[in-house]
Order: structure tokens, then sequence, then C-alpha cells
């Protein structure tokens, strides 16, 4: 038990430490899919390992993500979402453009994490055929992990408090 408790205080003591003087962090904006086909937008490319990420990432109705909900089910949204927060999201995996860049987003619990959202919302400059401009939003302040595969690069952002992010005091 000990072994268990040391980590999680030092990990702790380290949180409170960076909320005094806050990590250089990697403010990272993109719209997917990005207009170049089966490229990354250059913002995602600028992700490092244990990177702290915060996260304004647009995704129009043809780079939607698929999810692992709360309840352990897998669902994807085909075409129109509703307006708003979405609930439940465990993790998702986000189409990036390409093959050797893969991005799997973990929001966190709301209560914990309030910076962090992932919502449907209406962005007019993405319309396109019988889409009336409606985009999923994934925001807030995370962590980068990255685990090497054999040709490829993923990452997993882990939910930070927005405090590590300079969003609070």
């Amino acid at each position: 038990m000990r072994l268990i408790a040391l980590p999680l205080f030092l990990f702790a003591f380290a949180c409170a430490a960076t909320a005094q003087t806050p990590p250089d962090v990697l403010t990272v904006r993109a719209i997917l899919p990005d207009p170049q086909e089966f490229e990354v937008p250059p913002a995602l490319e600028k992700i490092e390992d244990h990177s702290v990420v915060l996260l304004d990432l647009t995704m129009s109705v043809d780079a939607y993500p698929s999810f692992e909900n709360a309840d352990g089910t897998y669902t994807m949204i085909d075409g129109d979402c509703e307006f708003g927060p979405m609930d439940g999201i465990r993790m998702m995996s986000v189409p990036t453009g390409s093959n050797h860049l893969l991005l799997n987003i973990r929001p966190g619990d709301p209560a914990q994490f309030a910076a962090n959202s992932v919502s449907c919302e209406y962005m007019p400059s993405l319309q396109s055929g019988e889409n009336i401009g409606q985009v999923m939003t994934v925001r807030g302040c995370y962590l980068a992990n990255e685990h090497s595969i054999p040709t490829a690069a993923l990452y997993v952002l882990n939910p930070l408090p927005a405090s590590a992010c300079g969003l609070t005091q």
C-alpha cells in the first residue's frame, strides 16, 4: 500500500508545485479534416511526449471520432449530433487525417476536470453537402503520453486540472 501511496503523494506535490509555476503550455488549435488530404494539421504535429496541451480541436462531420462510453460500449456518430455538451465519454479516437499520427483523448470526469469539454456546435463556415455546419469540439487541458507503434505515433491525451494550463489560479 505504501508503494502506491508514495507515487500518488509525489504526483499531488508536483501538481501543487505546477500551480504556482505554470509549465510551458502547448496551445493546439486545429480543424479536422485538414484541407490537405492525408495530412495532419501542423498544430497536431507539435505535440510531444509529456507535453501539457491546451487543446481547441474542431472536427467536421467527415472527421467525427469514435467513442468509448462510460459504460464500456463503443459508438460513432453518423451525421448529425445534438447541439451542446456530450456526456459519458471515457475516451475518443480522433481521425487526424494520417495513419502515422493517432490521437486518443480522455476528457475525464466533468466534476474534476471542468475545463475539459466535448460538445456539438454550429460553424457555418464548415457547411458541406447536407451538413448544415455541425461540428464537434474538444477543448481543455491535457497531458500527452506517446505510445510508439511500428509505423506511427499514438498520443493519448489524459485530463489535467485547469490550473496546469494556467486557466485558473
